[in-house]
């Protein structure tokens, strides 16, 4: 399998013997990342991940991320970030904006990995997904970059995988037309539009006498199956380009968006124009450009959150309204990292003006609103949540409580009044307890059910009469590990 998320659970159901080791990185995540209650940012602070790509499908949305976890458990973050480990990519699920589900990670490059699925590639970095349907069927396409070395594609036949490699070798690389000399051959981008018709953005660097016309981004048709191209990539001048390409259509307007280099602008005419590592666009009337530059719309994060790094952004609508993703380093230093580069996944709003230009974004810990209730009735992955404290969430994405009183947060929950049971799956502790609660944890929370744990890993408790929208608080004693849970 080239993905190890749900498909797990029917397994650890049969093999809950003992708990599932948690790392010591897991571990310290469990301890010293969180979010206060106000705060649905960053996405998930159980786990680093950077680069955000973002797929609506159904009644889902799905963010797919480089898994900077993975260099952490290498580096222990003594020292920074070099991304050289990265061969597999995580995923992330929401129905409602707040509470994500740890879905897993998929493992992309097989060069170092037994189980990757493109063996020719050695890293996974800064993805970018899309669906499309082919002979009456929804098919999913995983881009993504080997390294600055080229560009592989992976396809599925759902969201979460498993991903499968169908050329054996990159997609874009150095043998492709126009992309010989290009310094980066990474951070792609993708669209299918309306018609059904696919397009692929990527490239990036500069050399020292070219940063403000580097000419190193391209676009490029994609053929009806998404694993080849059609004719020759097309250069895109971006003034300032550094990396990050990012592509979408509002309206009739393509825009084309990306990060600016770091590169002094002393020596430019308007150094305002386009700061250090912010994201400027370009818009065109078609998909292959020309484009021409307008401006930019998201500072650098270092800016308001005091961490300056990369800067890299996917923007999206879901359920009618745009959003904006991009990586901040907010944890690192709260975790106690000595050296950076660790970065989490943040959401915002993104605002478009009447006329079709983007002005500047806000950037907040406060994120976005729940877009609707937490619904409850069937099995829950224990791994959702939109906060923890104290809990590690393994490679099997169960939750392993590290101290007493340790709890993961749902956000608005809907209770109708006609629930009656709170049931677990779990590697108990004999004698110990997991309580459920309303609006808060510990002394100032109201329990609506207590689930004594003996032997037995399938449990359950009657559950007090709760009507209306709440918070609710799963609190789990040391050394359980809950699988799912489920209130009915």
């Amino acid at each position: 399998l080239f993905f190890t998320g749900g498909l797990f659970m029917s397994c650890l159901k049969e093999e809950l013997i003992a708990a599932t080791p948690v790392t010591e990185m897991q571990k310290l995540m469990a301890e010293k990342a969180f979010k206060m209650p106000g705060e649905n940012n960053p996405v998930v602070a159980h786990k680093y991940g950077a680069d955000p790509a973002v797929l609506e499908y159904k009644d889902t949305l799905y963010i797919y991320s480089t898994n900077d976890m993975q260099q952490l458990e290498f580096t222990k973050g003594r020292i920074d970030n070099g991304y050289n480990k990265i061969n597999t990519l995580n995923v992330f699920s929401t129905k409602d904006m707040v509470n994500w589900t740890d879905c897993g990670e998929i493992a992309v490059a097989g060069k170092n990995n037994p189980v990757g699925a493109a063996k020719w590639a050695a890293n996974s970095w800064a993805p970018a997904i899309a669906c499309k349907k082919i002979e009456g069927k929804d098919k999913f396409f995983l881009y993504f970059a080997d390294s600055a070395n080229g560009i592989g594609v992976l396809t599925a036949d759902s969201p979460v995988g498993p991903f499968i490699d169908p050329l054996g070798e990159a997609l874009i690389s150095r043998k492709t037309p126009t992309c010989e000399k290009i310094n980066w051959l990474f951070d792609p981008a993708v669209l299918v539009d309306e018609m059904g018709n696919g397009y692929l953005y990527f490239g990036g660097g500069h050399d020292p006498d070219k940063y403000e016309h580097p000419k190193n981004a391209r676009c490029v048709a994609l053929a009806d199956d998404m694993i080849h191209i059609v004719g020759e990539p097309q250069m895109i001048d971006a003034p300032f380009l550094f990396e990050d390409s990012g592509i979408n259509k509002i309206g009739d307007i393509w825009y084309y968006t990306y990060c600016t280099n770091w590169q002094d602008r002393k020596d430019t005419k308007d150094p305002d124009k386009m700061p250090i590592a912010v994201i400027g666009y370009m818009t065109s009337k078609n998909p292959l450009g020309p484009f021409e530059y307008k401006g930019y719309t998201l500072e650098n994060p270092g800016t308001v959150f005091g961490a300056w790094g990369n800067n890299h952004h996917w923007i999206f609508s879901f359920r009618g309204k745009w959003y904006i993703a991009y990586h901040t380093q907010v944890l690192e230093k709260t975790v106690g990292c000595e050296k950076g580069g660790y970065r989490n996944v943040f959401i915002d709003n993104f605002e478009v003006n009447a006329d079709g230009s983007l002005p500047k974004q806000k950037m907040t810990k406060k994120g976005v609103e729940q877009v609707s209730n937490f619904k409850l009735g069937e099995e829950v992955p224990a791994a959702t949540f939109a906060s923890s404290r104290n809990v590690a969430v393994t490679n099997k994405q169960s939750l392993v409580s590290i101290k007493d009183g340790a709890y993961v947060c749902i956000k608005g929950v809907e209770f109708t009044g006609k629930e009656s049971e709170f049931s677990a799956t779990c590697v108990p502790v004999d004698g110990k307890e997991i309580k459920v609660q309303l609006d808060n944890f510990g002394g100032n929370g109201t329990e609506i059910a207590g689930v004594k744990l003996g032997k037995k890993s399938e449990v359950s408790a009657k559950l007090t009469a709760t009507s209306g929208v709440h918070d609710l608080y799963i609190i789990l004693p040391e050394g359980c590990e809950l699988i799912n849970w489920s209130i009915k």
